[in-house]
């Protein structure tokens, strides 16, 4: 899945299949799956293309469609277990007793950072460093 204009309109289908009840295909699943941790951005997606305009939401600047798309990326990683690193990350995470939406929300930041920062430079995703950082999740109670 891709930050672009087909991904957003795909999105947007689903979320009004989601909302209109009618059966999704396997990659919309995902998205109706991704849409359902997200209740906060239901009211958003009527809105069509305006879904893709960043807004405070929970008292955080959210982009909807940027945020989904990275769920969607992740998500399809722990699915397929490519790279293996971010599904046994994932699975220590939970199993240290981190909530499943926040442990992918860990791993999502580190992507979203890595990807964003190499698109800004103009280079390649550094995967090594997003193993690096991957890894190095942790679980802290206090």
């Amino acid at each position: 899945m891709d930050f672009d204009k087909e991904s957003q309109q795909r999105i947007l289908r689903v979320a009004a299949d989601k909302s209109e009840g009618r059966p999704t295909e396997e990659l919309d699943e995902r998205i109706a799956s991704v849409l359902e941790l997200h209740p906060e951005f239901d009211s958003i997606w009527e809105e069509g293309d305006l879904a893709s305009i960043p807004r405070e939401i929970n008292g955080m600047i959210v982009n909807p469609f940027v945020h989904t798309v990275l769920h969607v990326i992740v998500d399809r990683q722990l699915q397929v277990g490519n790279p293996e690193y971010v599904a046994i990350a994932y699975k220590r995470l939970t199993d240290q007793g981190m909530d499943a939406h926040e442990a992918l929300h860990a791993i999502i930041t580190i992507y979203a950072n890595l990807h964003f920062d190499s698109t800004r430079k103009s280079t390649q995703f550094d995967s090594l460093d997003y193993e690096i950082q991957v890894n190095s999740l942790a679980y802290k109670t206090e």
